[in-house]
């Protein structure tokens, strides 16, 4: 394995993705019309690995808020084992593979349709065995743009659901940010790449990465831990929610142990601001991911909490992309995953 690789560029298709993604603002409106239809009382988001991470901020955001509905974002796997019988035809189901043949998701959804559940599919395209297993579809079509995708299409489909069920939210507000994403998503990552390029080089040759995120950004602390340093990378990674952090991971802040930390504008922002001031006293040898470094024209400031995951999204991902440079690793290589039975 060489000592490094070629910086990837941005994705060509990255603005184009997204904005076919807000497109279908119009078909999240008709999913949650028809969740008002059925009567609706439990939203399920459901998926493993990256997609079960994709649905940590929607579930955040209709989590936070009075709703007539309660939600959770459930790994896959343990909805069929575990939280199956607690399905009905009251409840609806987002489930998410990538490629929409992933067996864990695919049995979820096909169990809880069969249990009378409204299913809902997302992934890359919807000619696959999670597409037949659902009512409706949000496909983004991309093998590259893919987690800021699925987080601009869930966040459609949560401000579509706060608005047919008359909860209360700034949707007029979060739409206008939507509308400005897919522009101001290329225009954040062409500014904030030499950031990215320090970081990778600086932490590629470290041992062990901790990464730290609150609220909305727990989902992109998953993402670069265990997908893009541990999966994809082969490097010893752990992440931890920022609230955690000073109920126990905070005992390995020593010897220069590199932390990097995922900074929302949400009201978990705080807990970030915590563990940062913990690290200036004790090991700081510490990066920060702050949405508030982003340029993101046109999004109104009071909406960076709301919509920043998505940009983030892009921000993480173009992160291992120079870890991959850096390293030498490309993060296409596997030794096992879709190599061997399992």
């Amino acid at each position: 394995m060489s000592s490094s690789l070629a910086l990837r560029p941005i994705e060509s298709d990255l603005v184009a993705v997204l904005r076919g993604a807000t497109s279908q603002r119009g078909l999240t409106q008709e999913i949650a019309a028809e969740a008002v239809r059925r009567g609706i009382t439990r939203v399920v988001f459901t998926g493993v690995g990256g997609s079960w991470a994709s649905g940590v901020p929607a579930n955040v955001l209709l989590g936070s808020l009075p709703t007539p509905f309660s939600s959770e974002n459930i790994n896959a796997t343990e909805l069929t084992s575990l939280y199956l019988p607690s399905i009905d035809e009251k409840t609806l189901v987002v489930a998410a593979s990538h490629s929409g043949g992933t067996p864990e998701t695919v049995a979820a959804a096909e169990a809880a349709a069969a249990r009378g559940a409204f299913v809902v599919s997302l992934a890359r395209d919807a000619d696959n065995a999670l597409g037949r297993a659902a009512a409706f579809h949000l496909v983004y079509g991309s093998d590259r743009t893919i987690t800021s995708a699925k987080y601009v299409l869930l966040t459609e489909l949560s401000y579509s659901l706060l608005e047919a069920f008359g909860a209360g939210a700034d949707i007029a507000g979060a739409r206008a940010a939507l509308d400005a994403i897919p522009e101001a998503t290329l225009a954040a990552l062409e500014a904030y790449d030499s950031k990215l390029s320090s970081i990778a080089a600086a932490y590629s040759p470290s041992d062990n990465l901790y990464v730290l995120g609150a609220g909305p950004m727990v989902g992109l602390a998953y993402m670069l831990s265990v997908c893009y340093l541990v999966e994809m990378q082969w490097k010893k990674s752990t992440y931890f929610t920022a609230a955690d952090f000073f109920h126990g991971p905070f005992e390995m802040a020593q010897n220069d142990q590199p932390f990097i930390l995922i900074a929302g504008a949400d009201g978990t922002r705080g807990h970030v601001d915590r563990v940062r001031a913990f690290l200036d006293r004790y090991n700081d040898t510490y990066e920060v991911i702050d949405v508030d470094e982003l340029q993101l024209e046109g999004i109104a400031p009071e909406q960076r909490g709301a919509v920043g995951h998505i940009p983030m999204a892009s921000v993480v991902m173009r992160l291992a992309d120079h870890f991959e440079a850096a390293s030498g690793h490309d993060l296409d290589t596997r030794l096992y995953m879709h190599k061997v039975e399992y």
